[in-house]
């Protein structure tokens, strides 16, 4: 399931998306430090950091909208 596909009625899809989210930053970090300790290829690096970079906004977004909609519930 995408986060496209969420909606409120969903809320342990979003856990679920956001836990996924957080184990593969977490697995491309580590291989992101080794391959800058073992000087890889540079190109190999970059993409490897591009693509933490759209995860990191991905889980950004999707814990926004998680509080936004935990507030709207609250009231």
């Amino acid at each position: 399931m995408t986060t496209s596909n969420l909606t409120a009625l969903e809320p342990d899809a979003e856990r679920d998306e956001l836990a996924r989210l957080v184990r593969r930053i977490q697995t491309l970090t580590l291989e992101l430090r080794e391959a800058q300790r073992r000087e890889l290829d540079r190109a190999e690096i970059e993409t490897t950091e591009c693509t933490l970079e759209q995860l990191r906004w991905r889980l950004a977004a999707i814990a926004r909208r998680t509080a936004t909609e935990a507030l709207v519930n609250a009231a």
